[in-house]
């Protein structure tokens, strides 16, 4: 006996794919912030937990009031790492504060990749923010100080910190969290050119007026995943109607 498949049913079967494609594609946009390598909110700084992505830490390093203290003397270390992929990423962010202010002079911060731990031979305040200048110095109060890797001669697959204490130094100095992001809060903001009424580029007497621009994602600041998931739900879509057409077709 043939099974007859009613035309409703087939219907909202395919309504039901169109929208869980939809929703894996969202989902995929949600998905694509911040990485967290570790926000230390724990009592012991090796029982890594849902917080954490490091494997390993050793040195001169323990938690205080959820946050990592390094109490550091003359050539003193700490070093963390694990399997991360950071390689989307442009900034490093570490809130931080010190005991007495200035302890970026005190160490260099080097990183571990696949291949071995790397130098950036510069001191923590040497190294360069979004802004193109060197970071600002660490003070006695949290502050979020933003790294720029490429900037700074970081490669794209680190996966753990070295902290590299210089001869003759002590101090303590307190981390918050330590992530991974491509949002800079003082990055310079580029110039914006002339609009037109609809959003496109005004024309000038060298160049007609351009297209208004793909609306970027918010995560990351790219437009491709949004035309992307776009694209997908159009293309669902249009299965949707034309699978439904045959369905009525093959039921008369």
């Amino acid at each position: 006996m043939k099974t007859v498949v009613k035309p409703r049913k087939l219907l909202a079967s395919f309504v039901l794919v169109f929208m869980l494609a939809l929703a894996m594609g969202l989902s995929a946009m949600a998905a694509d912030g911040d990485l967290v390598y570790d926000n230390y909110n724990r009592t012991d700084l090796k029982a890594f937990d849902e917080g954490s992505k490091a494997a390993w830490a050793d040195g001169n390093g323990a938690i205080d009031g959820n946050a990592l203290k390094i109490a550091y003397g003359s050539e003193g270390w700490f070093g963390t790492g694990g399997g991360i992929d950071a390689s989307t990423y442009k900034y490093l962010v570490f809130r931080i504060k010190g005991a007495a202010g200035g302890e970026g002079d005190a160490f260099n911060l080097n990183y571990a990749a696949p291949s071995g731990v790397k130098n950036t031979n510069k001191s923590f305040s040497d190294l360069v923010g979004p802004s193109g200048d060197k970071i600002p110095a660490i003070t006695t109060e949290y502050q979020d100080i933003v790294i720029d890797l490429a900037a700074s001669g970081i490669d794209s697959d680190i996966q753990g910190f070295h902290f590299n204490f210089h001869k003759d130094v002590s101090g303590s100095l307190w981390i918050d969290t330590i992530t991974f992001t491509n949002t800079a809060p003082n990055a310079p903001a580029a110039e914006e050119p002339a609009k037109d009424d609809d959003g496109g580029a005004a024309a000038t007497d060298d160049q007609p007026a351009a297209e208004p621009a793909a609306e970027p994602n918010p995560q990351t600041g790219d437009t491709s995943n949004t035309s992307l998931y776009v694209m997908l739900a159009a293309v669902s879509g249009a299965a949707v109607v034309m699978l439904s057409i045959k369905a009525r077709k093959a039921n008369r």
